[in-house]
């Protein structure tokens, strides 16, 4: 069974009295462990794709199944409930709290999870072990970014969820966090979705979704995914 099974999912808006699509009846699947990347000029629907699988946006049509579970069903409590236990978000800018260390920021998760992985493990995963004391500003944005990733991770979700994590740093550094996400795809075993408009990454996805004017375009496996280190910037 995929792991993600959209099905004519659209999400509609409404703009000077007619309706405009931001996604069209899109259909894919995921396999479980597959590095994914999502690829899509701006505007193409990316984003809002991802926030409909992270439940933070709903679909106003179709199936959105995750692990057999339709989310797209769920009420606004049980959504809460999943966006807490099942996804992990990285987004662009890291979303740090500034006055909160390092450890403390990834400790929110208990919050959220109960049995969230501790932050010092969590932490360690990203090789980012006795950082914990630091303030966000006391580091770079390669590492912040790194944090961000061990508080996503810290919930040991279903699915990891990347909105262009690697924007907001040079092409040394985004190729580090790349590496560290492929990393965690795969001795984790965590399902890694990424929305990024570098057609170059492709080349290391097990996985590729094309997305043009709210259409999925292409769908295909990768054979042959290079390492990230091998893709050229």
């Amino acid at each position: 069974m995929s792991i993600v099974a959209l099905k004519n999912v659209s999400r509609i808006y409404e703009s000077g009295g007619r309706k405009v699509y931001a996604l069209n009846k899109v259909s894919f699947t995921v396999e479980e462990g597959e590095f994914t990347v999502i690829l899509g000029p701006s505007g193409a629907g990316k984003s809002t794709l991802l926030n409909i699988l992270g439940g933070i946006d709903k679909a106003d049509e179709g199936e959105v199944k995750i692990s057999g579970q339709d989310i797209a069903a769920l009420n606004e409590k049980e959504m809460s409930g999943y966006r807490a236990e099942r996804v992990g978000f990285v987004f662009q800018f890291y979303n740090l709290i500034p006055t909160l260390t390092v450890r403390e920021n990834v400790a929110l998760m208990k919050e959220l999870k109960r049995d969230a992985v501790s932050p010092d493990e969590a932490l360690a995963k990203v090789g980012l072990r006795g950082h914990g004391r630091k303030f966000p500003d006391q580091l770079s944005g390669g590492e912040q970014q790194r944090v961000s990733i061990a508080r996503a991770i810290a919930k040991n979700p279903d699915l990891l969820l990347c909105d262009e994590p690697t924007g907001a740093l040079d092409s040394e550094t985004g190729c580090m966090v790349l590496s560290e996400l492929r990393r965690l795809c795969k001795e984790e075993g965590c399902t890694t979705l990424i929305v990024t408009h570098n057609a170059n990454l492709a080349k290391a996805a097990d996985r590729i979704v094309r997305v043009k004017n709210g259409r999925i375009v292409e769908n295909l496996v990768n054979e042959h995914p290079v390492s990230i280190e091998e893709v050229e910037w």
